[in-house]
């Protein structure tokens, strides 16, 4: 994994540069040609609590069983995993010869499929997909990142949390800025991945590591962020590269880049850093701190 350069932190009269590293846990995926029977019963997908509507430029909820291209098999498996399931089945329109192609290059696409987690509701989010084809019918198995129980204490402690900071007469903005500081004060960046990547002692990549164990990386941050965003019904999706990931908030009409991660000193001091609270991609443009970089073709509304 790449290791990620922080701001340079001043901490009284000395001057602190931090290397950190935040870890993007890939999901497991995989794509089988199957000989098996596959039964054709396409029933309507159920979608959950956690079911978000937003529209995208770059995604769609695309609800039909029926597939007639790429871009209709991208936004289904998209509607999929933001409806919660955890196994359905599509199938390709018989005037649409390159199926079969056009699945093994997208189930090949780790970097395409992990993006679609950003447009989802964390509890929704999965940790790996398995796509099974056969006979023009693609079955999708999903597996998700949080566990009921986890999704049951997050929940309990979201709520704690804005029952005892968030007041009715706070403006959107006030309320943002009220949960990252809340997160960034009571949680610890997990230097122990620093040393080791592989270590498991927190679930830091997760907003179970952050809001219950108090350590986290940046997906952990991102995560933790975007469930309490979600539950002000403040419209967002996370944004990220090969070694980060951020959140991307849609405020009075304008997109704004909002990082935690970078916001949480790692010091033993207790300090709030706001250089990428609710900034516009100018602004992180001009930071060049070489690790905001985006692909603007799929995170268009940072535009």
């Amino acid at each position: 994994m790449s290791l990620g350069q922080k701001m340079i932190v001043t901490v009284g009269a000395f001057v602190i540069t931090i290397i950190t590293i935040c870890t993007i846990f890939k999901s497991d995926i995989s794509f089988l040609l199957t000989s098996r029977s596959v039964e054709r019963n396409y029933g309507q997908t159920s979608e959950n609590s956690y079911f978000l509507e937003d529209n995208f430029q770059y995604i769609d909820n695309y609800e039909k069983a029926e597939v007639h291209s790429r871009k209709e098999i991208i936004d289904s498996i998209y509607y999929l995993i933001n409806s919660g399931v955890t196994y359905s089945k599509r199938y390709c329109a018989k005037e649409y010869e390159t199926c079969y192609q056009d699945m093994e290059e997208i189930s090949g696409d780790t970097n395409l499929l992990s993006i679609l987690n950003n447009y989802v509701h964390p509890f929704n989010s999965f940790d790996s997909i398995i796509f099974n084809f056969d006979d023009n019918v693609i079955e999708i198995e999903i597996k998700h990142t949080y566990s009921d129980e986890n999704m049951k204490q997050i929940n309990a402690i979201i709520d704690k949390i804005i029952q005892e900071n968030i007041k009715t007469n706070m403006s959107t903005k006030e309320k943002i800025k009220t949960i990252h500081d809340y997160i960034i004060n009571n949680t610890e960046y997990d230097t122990l991945k620093t040393k080791n990547i592989n270590d498991t002692t927190y679930k830091s990549n997760t907003a179970y590591g952050v809001l219950i164990e108090g350590y986290g990386i940046c997906s952990g941050y991102s995560d933790a962020m975007k469930l309490f965003l979600d539950k002000l019904n403040i419209i967002n999706y996370k944004i990220s590269n090969d070694q980060h990931i951020w959140n991307l908030v849609l405020l009075d009409g304008e997109w704004l880049h909002l990082d935690l991660t970078w916001d949480d000193p790692v010091s033993d001091k207790n300090i709030t850093r706001d250089n990428y609270f609710l900034i516009t991609t100018k602004t992180l443009e001009l930071l060049d701190d070489d690790v905001h970089y985006f692909d603007l073709s799929v995170f268009s509304e940072a535009k």
